[in-house]
């Protein structure tokens, strides 16, 4: 902890500079000098303050899930990591690599939603609607930051465990702007939240929040569903039946504690691999992972990973090889606390019925 704190201390400068820059770009965004573009149809836009791992990716599902029948849904990304540029509509044979691993898990999910990637998210929205079958509606994931737009709808999804008071700006935290950024939001949905979050605990956090009057606060908490294969033809695995065998888990996302702690609830055994945030998996690791599962000697035995994961497996796991068989995920919805789901998706269905145009 000691170094850590003498690490922040030498970046604080730096940090102090960076924090200097972003209060001057919002300043010109605020007066207009420097443009946002808002359009007319409902743009729903999901991000956060914080890097890394707050839990958009759950919040973007929620919305979609909740809003692909009310008509055309396109879901516009950055597509973190990709190895293309510009903008790209993606298809059914979009690699994770081509798109990212976020909107390829987005487009596996949801086949109907239209799934776009760009830089410049001005660009990629006048894309979609330049195209036929152009969108009723559009979330944008991870574009909080991403001023050039100006969307109707702004959700700031906020980590219970990292609240941004805690924080400072990066390099020495983990701040992607001032937390007076939160200005902006629409809704504040705090993420990953104790399930049995009193009422006092709650009140606590918006009290340090300070929201305005106009701004929604929401908790909500992870829910883990039940294990799934990643492939076809993998075993068939009893998901209720864990706590007799041995599990690796393999990660590669900003925070893998929660889930490996899940995990440990429901297995024997557990080993742990863990892989940077947004990781490619490569042959090399392919060949790391399947050597540190034959090390494990119990016969019931398992290689658990994210849903984000499974997506980068999919393209890069040979078919020749024997982690297929083994290779399972868990997926994760949010779900909000406190009876308050249903206000929360009426603030956004209200959203999309005012601001919907006819097609």
């Amino acid at each position: 902890m000691k170094v850590i704190n003498y690490i922040r201390m030498l970046l604080w400068p730096i940090a102090l500079l960076y924090g200097f820059v972003i209060r001057i770009r919002n300043l010109l965004f605020n007066i207009n000098v420097l443009k946002s573009e808002r359009f007319s149809l409902p743009v729903i836009s999901v991000g956060n303050i914080t890097v890394g791992g707050t839990g958009k990716t759950p919040v973007t599902e929620y919305v979609i899930r909740l809003l692909k029948d009310d008509g055309k849904l396109a879901l516009l990304s950055r597509g973190y990591k990709r190895e293309s540029q510009g903008v790209i509509v993606a298809h059914g044979l979009s690699t994770a690599a081509e798109i990212g691993d976020e909107p390829k898990q987005i487009l596996d999910k949801f086949p109907d939603v239209t799934v776009c990637v760009a830089e410049k998210r001005v660009d990629g929205i006048c894309s979609l609607l330049a195209m036929e079958d152009r969108p009723d509606i559009i979330v944008l994931d991870d574009a909080y930051q991403h001023r050039y737009v100006n969307p109707g709808l702004n959700i700031l999804v906020v980590d219970y465990h990292r609240p941004p008071w805690r924080d400072c700006m990066l390099p020495a935290g983990e701040l992607r702007e001032p937390m007076n950024g939160k200005k902006r939001a629409d809704i504040i949905l705090i993420s990953k939240c104790p399930e049995n979050m009193s009422a006092d605990e709650q009140d606590k956090f918006v009290r340090r929040m300070k929201p305005s009057d106009m701004q929604g606060v929401y908790f909500s908490t992870i829910g883990y569903q039940k294990v799934r294969p990643v492939f076809e033809d993998a075993l068939a695995l009893d998901s209720e039946k864990l706590c007799d065998h041995s599990v690796l888990s393999v990660t590669g996302i900003a925070n893998p504690v929660p889930f490996e702690d899940h995990i440990a609830r429901l297995v024997g055994e557990m080993s742990v691999m863990r892989f940077p945030d947004h990781h490619l998996f490569n042959e090399n690791d392919i060949e790391k992972i399947a050597l540190r599962f034959s090390e494990i000697s119990n016969e019931n035995k398992w290689v658990l990973t994210t849903e984000k994961d499974a997506v980068r497996f999919r393209q890069v796991l040979p078919s020749s090889s024997n982690l297929r068989k083994c290779l399972y995920y868990i997926p994760i919805e949010i779900k909000v606390l406190s009876n308050q789901q249903e206000e929360f998706k009426d603030k956004i269905i209200t959203y999309v019925k005012q601001n919907k145009r006819n097609r």
